[in-house]
């Protein structure tokens, strides 16, 4: 029975949605800017990343719902046991955000602002020697947990089938297994294209 419920409500959440032409979905690409906050680093500078996925948006008056998926790749500097070292981190994500529209200048344009939750799948973590004992260049990885949960705060513009967003991605998942503890942190810049 509760099955039938659920099924008959997202039914009817979808036809409501649909009938209205309130559901848009396209491509987003951006760039990052992050840093490993670990306790064990000094030092720690901020690298260049992208972003390559796909958003989906469900508007209902002022208010909006948008889970995006997305490919990251980040970057990092930090000084580890007195070794300059870069950190590639490679991961899958997913947000759900809930966003408000906070001014409008026509139908097609107008601000936002948004937060909500994010799942991270990490594919790999790797760390790069730059000077010091190790040979520099030589690439080891890192004893991480691939799960990370992430809070999103941020605000975007909408103009005509364009979405730009700014925002910033906070890991709350330690995901250092050794006695340090390391969390992601991330400002994202990205753009989409709303298909439909």
């Amino acid at each position: 029975m509760k099955h039938i419920l659920l099924t008959l409500a997202a039914f009817v959440v979808i036809s409501s949605v649909q009938a209205q032409k309130l559901f848009t979905f396209g491509p987003m690409i951006g760039l990052t800017s992050s840093t490993l906050d670990n306790s064990g680093f000094s030092n720690n500078t901020s690298g260049a990343g992208y972003v390559l996925g796909g958003l989906v948006r469900a508007d209902i008056k002022k208010w909006y719902l948008q889970p995006n998926i997305y490919f990251m790749y980040n970057t990092s500097s930090f000084d580890y046991n007195q070794t300059a070292t870069d950190a590639r981190l490679n991961s899958m994500t997913g947000d759900l955000l809930l966003g408000y529209r906070i001014f409008k200048f026509t139908d097609l344009t107008y601000i936002r602002i948004f937060a909500g939750p994010s799942y991270s799948n990490i594919n790999s973590l790797q760390y790069m020697n730059k000077n010091g004992s190790a040979s520099p260049g030589s690439v080891y990885s890192s004893d991480y947990s691939s799960d990370n949960v992430l809070l999103n705060v941020g605000a975007g513009i909408d103009v005509w089938k364009f979405t730009f967003d700014v925002k910033y991605q906070r890991g709350l998942t330690d995901i250092d297994k050794s006695a340090n503890s390391m969390y992601t942190n991330t400002l994202m810049v990205t753009a989409g294209f709303k298909i439909l």
